[in-house]
């Protein structure tokens, strides 16, 4: 039998397909299993990138379901993987993207591996974690909390538009984003207001055996200074120790000070073991990232 790298005798990095994919046994241990590599290569054609000389691929699919932002969703590679990056990369700048980045989810590299490839340190993402004994009783009725069940609630819109004037623009949730969150098993989407009954901050959360983890929470700006920021970290603590956590955790930017600030101050203590980075590129023109204050 021919091998792929034989019927495709090239050494310049080439746009992978699904039809090449699956002439290729991928022997790798990673997030994609063949079916999201399929989707993958599909609804984002021209981004990912293989080598056929060497048998080499990189797969690029969306950042955070955000498909202005390229990211690398699996690495296949030892020998070529500068080129397969620097390939993946102009292609996906050709193609629209803002940003293509590099998180170290699951391996961490030498900080001169990405230097040698372009790709600035973005962010530096650090963990904290809480014993959820820290809420009362009365947290659970902090700021009217209301439960955004489904994908066309009206306050998901609000939510989104919080979460847009909240964050940097490498951290903003698509409406896509939010819509496959909403329907991750164990996640909570609540809505928090004033006492008008409008959205001033929302708190989303996921519930596993004994623990839980504060995945997201902003405060509209032209809100904040009002305690509400405080008690919607409250709120979730006791929400996620009513579902059965003893200890609640969640990651923040090591640039937003003010969130650690209160963190602190609620009882949060960071435990360095779920901390990353993440790496990248801006496309020219792309939003210039600013710390969180």
């Amino acid at each position: 039998m021919i091998k792929i790298a034989q019927a495709f005798p090239t050494s310049q990095p080439q746009p992978l397909t699904p039809e090449v994919a699956a002439r290729h046994r991928f022997d790798w241990a990673g997030r994609l299993d063949i079916n999201d590599l399929n989707r993958t290569l599909s609804e984002f054609p021209g981004r990912s990138s293989w080598i056929p000389e060497v048998d080499e691929v990189l797969v690029v699919g969306p950042w955070r379901n955000r498909h202005d932002i390229a990211a690398v969703a699996q690495v296949s590679a030892v020998r070529r993987l500068d080129d397969l990056i620097a390939a993946s990369r102009e292609a996906a700048f050709q193609l629209g993207a803002g940003a293509f980045v590099m998180a170290e989810w699951n391996e961490t590299r030498n900080p001169r591996f990405y230097e040698r490839n372009g790709l600035d340190l973005l962010e530096d993402v650090i963990s904290y974690e809480v014993d959820a004994g820290v809420s009362r009783p009365e947290d659970l009725r902090l700021d009217s909390p209301l439960r955004v069940v489904t994908a066309d609630s009206p306050q998901l819109g609000h939510i989104l538009a919080i979460d847009h004037a909240a964050f940097p623009w490498l951290w903003r949730n698509s409406r896509l984003e939010f819509e496959h969150y909403l329907f991750t098993p164990g996640v909570e989407i609540w809505a928090l207001r004033d006492q008008s009954g409008t959205a001033v901050s929302y708190a989303g959360l996921t519930s596993y055996a004994g623990w839980g983890h504060l995945d997201r929470v902003a405060v509209d700006p032209e809100q904040q200074g009002k305690g509400y920021g405080e008690r919607s970290v409250r709120f979730a603590i006791a929400r996620l120790r009513q579902l059965g956590a003893r200890r609640v955790g969640l990651s923040t930017q090591r640039s937003n000070v003010r969130s650690q600030r209160l963190y602190a101050r609620i009882g949060f203590r960071q435990t360095w073991q779920n901390d990353y980075r993440i790496y990248g590129t801006l496309a020219p023109g792309a939003p210039t990232e600013e710390p969180l204050a």
